[in-house]
């Protein structure tokens, strides 16, 4: 599974001032689920990296032809829809999450060096090539902005 940490400033003080003693903070923790799934529904729709908003890398040539002859011209990392159809949340009193359990996410995710993951039994490289990273999970701009505001919500500041 992929894991992602965020960390933002200034916001840690506020979520303190929430987590009283005792206090069950699943109302924050659920809102902060939606918000990190938002953004790789966003990056899956838009094709771009949900912290910095910047285009996913194009498909090399030999991926568009192996993708063309196959009958698939539609969107980067979604030929079947499993990795974007994977993911999941989950929250909880002291958790909020987003990830997929997918063997091929963290690939798409960071990228990879051709033969990273060894060689076939023929003894051509896994991946034949580089494949660069497509990043699918994050939180940008204007997550933060969205987490601020449900934050000041809840806390009242």
């Amino acid at each position: 599974m992929i894991e992602t940490e965020i960390n933002f400033d200034g916001l840690e003080h506020g979520l303190t001032r929430l987590a009283e003693p005792g206090r069950d903070m699943t109302p924050v923790t659920r809102q902060l689920a939606g918000v990190l799934a938002d953004a790789p529904e966003r990056a899956f729709a838009g094709q771009r990296d949900p912290v910095t908003g910047n285009a996913w890398h194009p498909l090399s040539p030999v991926t568009i032809g192996r993708r063309a002859r196959a009958g698939h011209d539609g969107p980067i990392l979604q030929v079947r829809g499993q990795l974007a159809g994977s993911l999941h949340t989950d929250y909880g009193p002291d958790h909020a999450t987003v990830g997929t359990n997918v063997p091929y996410a963290p690939t798409h995710q960071f990228g990879a060096k051709k033969g990273a993951f060894g060689t076939t039994r023929r003894g051509g490289p896994i991946p034949w090539g580089d494949i660069p990273a497509r990043r699918f999970l994050g939180v940008g701009p204007e997550d933060e902005e969205e987490i601020r505001g449900a934050r000041r919500a809840l806390v009242g500041a």
